[in-house]
């Protein structure tokens, strides 16, 4: 009988980090944050769209976990636009507003760093590590970007949309005094 040339199947074989890759690098570490943090921030704003809506959390969670993030951050936009046209809230639509922008520029960097490649030039007397991205579109055509990144301006990248998920919750429980988030982020015993 023929064996099957791959092995298809997912199987978590139980090693620890360390045994599967040794030590940590700081890129990985801080790519992974950025994934991390982005999941919290979508979490903020399933919140916060369950919180205007008024819903039981099962049914928030509902509507919004097959949402993409770009639907949350224009269904929250017009649920508080309305909010605003129905009450005074504590804190300006200006400033939300900004955080609306703050959203939108966390997943620009996220989609940056999660959609492309890497390059590890060891040319160059420090090893430069590079962020690559290919597009092929209509109107420019093939095209290919390559910049220089530090595992610090990734991890900045990172506090970026944690910053933004945090203030976003602050603005809600600045304006809601009845706010709660839908799923905890800490368990204690």
């Amino acid at each position: 009988m023929k064996e099957n040339l791959y092995d298809k199947e997912f199987v978590f074989h139980g090693y620890s980090f360390e045994e599967a890759v040794g030590n940590a690098t700081p890129l990985n570490d801080a790519v992974g944050r950025i994934a991390m943090n982005f999941g919290e921030l979508e979490e903020v704003l399933s919140s916060c769209i369950n919180h205007l809506l008024g819903t039981e959390p099962d049914k928030g969670l509902i509507i919004t976990s097959e949402m993409s993030f770009k639907a949350k951050v224009h269904v929250l936009a017009s649920l508080v636009k309305k909010e605003y046209e129905q009450s005074k809230l504590a804190i300006s639509h200006s400033d939300f507003k900004d955080l609306l922008y703050m959203c939108t520029k966390s997943e620009e960097l996220r989609n940056k760093l999660l959609h492309s490649s890497w390059v590890y030039d060891h040319s160059k007397t420090h090893m430069e590590i590079r962020r690559r991205k290919t597009s092929a579109k209509m109107k420019h055509g093939y095209k290919q970007d390559e910049e220089p990144l530090t595992p610090g301006q990734v991890l900045e990248m990172a506090d970026y949309i944690i910053t933004t998920a945090v203030f976003l919750e602050e603005y809600f429980i600045g304006c809601y005094s009845n706010y709660e988030r839908l799923l905890e982020r800490v368990i204690h015993a």
